[in-house]
């Protein structure tokens, strides 16, 4: 009896999505049509991700196999791994790792996915599942805007103002050009995902009137959060 072929997990995740093969025809013959470009996206559409995605898995596994040979497993682990806590999490990060470009949050990835396994973490409840997502979603221009404050709190206490802040970053990092409303986006999402707080807000990019502030007025400070420290203990590791 012949051996059946193990399905690689790239192929595993893309029938788990629902992308079949009656799909993807369907899609190609669409875009067949568009003139003189519909032959150069249709491979880009259809043969490109499967090599990509299957160098990103392959890359993830180096890692992960560098991490999982420092841990002894033991009985607990062994049960957590035939749990739907980990099938979820297993899910999760395979997904994850195939839309990351970059190999240092790849290798963040990897920390928050051995620390689900090390900690038996409840997938529904974990704060390790938001950062996954974060991971996924944040840019690396983000990862090194978070690095930046974590370790220049003092630096950037009473900053007051955009102005001051998008200063102070450029003095840091002087490699990546990015310009003042990417600056402002960039930090207002990493706030809104609560990895930092502006103590109330910092003052909009050229604006300098004063008067309307009072005695009780304090300068707005940029500091992380415990959620945001949580998050960077996985980036340094």
């Amino acid at each position: 009896m012949k051996k059946e072929r193990r399905k690689l997990p790239s192929e595993i995740l893309r029938k788990a999505t629902g992308i079949d093969e009656i799909q993807d025809g369907i899609i190609s013959g669409a875009i067949s049509t568009i003139p003189w470009l519909g032959p150069v996206m249709n491979e880009i559409f259809i043969q490109v991700p499967n090599r990509i995605q299957q160098k990103r898995i392959n890359e993830t596994v180096q890692i992960l196999q560098e991490k999982v040979r420092r841990i002894e497993t033991n009985e607990l682990i062994e049960k957590y791994i035939q749990s739907d806590d980990f099938y979820d999490f297993n899910v999760g990060f395979w997904k994850s790792s195939m839309r990351v470009r970059d190999e240092k949050i790849r290798n963040t990835l990897a920390n928050v996915f051995m620390d689900s396994v090390l900690t038996q973490e409840n997938y529904e409840l974990s704060v390790n599942r938001l950062f996954l997502d974060f991971l996924v979603s944040l840019s690396p221009i983000q990862i090194i805007l978070i690095s930046y404050i974590n370790f220049n709190e003092k630096l950037l206490e009473k900053i007051e103002s955009y102005d001051n802040f998008f200063a102070k970053y450029n003095e840091y990092d002087k490699k990546i050009v990015i310009d003042q409303s990417e600056f402002k986006f960039y930090c207002l999402d990493i706030e809104n995902k609560g990895l930092i707080t502006t103590n109330g807000g910092l003052r909009d990019f050229g604006v300098k009137d004063s008067i309307l502030y009072d005695h009780t007025y304090v300068e707005p400070s940029v500091k992380m959060t415990e959620l945001g420290k949580r998050f960077m203990e996985f980036i340094i590791k």
